[in-house]
């Protein structure tokens, strides 16, 4: 025996309010009245909000203020259709969305199943993350468990998903098939970032915390995701680097060895012996406390550049992070400079010597090899006698200008 709708609990509260506001000023009068509760409770729950947060997680805080103006806006709605006599309306409205009981309990337990997903998966990350503080686990390898647990737990949840709502497995691997052509020719950069993602959390070149160079980028790695990779530079900017562009160039990991070499080069005058120089150098690394003992510093002879004999410093730090490599750097560049300055070794400026030579009048002579120099000027404006010698030469005679 079916119930009738009017006989319902719902409709008994339906037709009291509208007995109760059967005016049109009543119904204004309750319209404004419920705007004003509406806004009162928001602004009770944002105010009181900021002190839970003190005691309480501030996620949980939040969840549970967007849950009360939720409910707060459903209940004030169907206050407000009830009032307005508008709920068959309403009902009408949503009657394209009408669903048997069977498919509302389907969809319900559907919610759930996810819903538990997603609630395992959290779990596991929390579980993960208490063992890594007891164990010897590393943020990468708790980035890589995470991802494959959430792997593990959503597999059988989608499998119950599918067998709940009945669909056939044959379909639903040609409709994957096709789907997956579509989204291969639609997003395959995409697609080619997450499997950059996993071959960089399984192959493990580098890890969370860890110092690296990729491309044009260098920092310290933050946190790697199937997406990207994010790196904190030097300059404290925060650049998520895509993994396909991360896979796709050399990768220098500074933190995977245990000693790291460092260059420094510096220029001698040439009138220097420059085996005195690298001695003196050598010595002045010696002494600074951030270099390395084992392997010794050592100078290598480098180039013969426009100024100076060009001697490259080569030391070693036992510690390889950016704050080390910066004071060892600064250490040896003061060491050597005032070794230098106290032995008398020059270091010398970028500079281009000029030589003059007599300047010439009349015609040139065959000792002038087709050379033209510039004239000084007369010596009324107090010009001298000699010309620079980068002078402009003419090109090669034929043999008709010769005779």
């Amino acid at each position: 025996m079916s119930t009738h709708p009017s006989s319902l609990w719902y409709w008994q509260v339906i037709r009291n309010i509208q007995r109760t506001f059967d005016t049109v000023s009543s119904r204004y009068a309750a319209t404004a009245a419920s705007a004003a509760v509406f806004v009162v409770v928001v602004a009770v729950l944002y105010s009181v909000g900021g002190r839970l947060k003190e005691r309480y997680d501030g996620d949980t805080v939040e969840a549970v203020q967007s849950l009360v103006v939720t409910v707060t806006a459903v209940l004030i709605t169907g206050f407000l259709v009830a009032v307005w006599r508008i709920p068959d309306d309403v009902l009408n409205a949503f009657a394209f969305l009408s669903i048997s009981p069977e498919q509302g309990v389907k969809a319900l337990v559907t919610f759930i199943v996810l819903a538990g997903g997603v609630t395992v998966t959290r779990l596991t990350k929390r579980s993960i993350k208490y063992g890594a503080g007891r164990f010897t686990i590393t943020p990468h390898q708790r980035e890589v468990a995470h991802h494959a647990i959430q792997i593990v737990v959503f597999i059988p949840f989608v499998a119950f998903v599918v067998a709940l709502w009945g669909i056939p497995v044959a379909n639903l691997f040609l409709g994957a098939g096709v789907l997956g052509i579509v989204l291969g020719l639609a997003a395959r950069k995409t697609l080619s970032g997450i499997l950059s993602g996993f071959v960089i959390l399984f192959a493990r070149p580098f890890e969370v915390g860890d110092w690296i160079r990729v491309a044009d980028r260098e920092g310290i790695v933050t946190d790697i995701t199937v997406y990207n990779t994010q790196i904190r530079t030097f300059n404290e900017e925060h650049v998520l680097v895509p993994n396909e562009t991360v896979t796709g160039n050399e990768i220098v990991n500074y933190s995977k060895t245990d000693r790291l070499r460092l260059e420094t080069d510096v220029g001698v005058d040439y009138g220097t012996d420059v085996g005195t120089a690298a001695s003196v150098a050598v010595a002045a690394m010696e002494r600074v406390d951030a270099v390395a003992d084992q392997p010794p510093p050592d100078v290598i002879r480098r180039e013969f550049a426009d100024s100076a004999v060009i001697l490259r410093l080569r030391y070693w730090i036992t510690t390889p992070t950016v704050q080390e490599k910066w004071r060892a750097q600064n250490a040896v560049v003061e060491a050597v400079k005032g070794a230098f300055e106290a032995e008398g070794i020059k270091i010398p400026f970028p500079q281009r010597e000029l030589t003059g030579r007599e300047e010439k009048t009349g015609r040139a002579g065959p000792s002038d090899s087709g050379a033209v120099t510039p004239t000084g000027g007369s010596s009324e404006h107090g010009m001298d006698t000699e010309a620079v010698d980068e002078s402009i030469t003419d090109p090669p005679a034929d043999e008709d200008t010769r005779e």
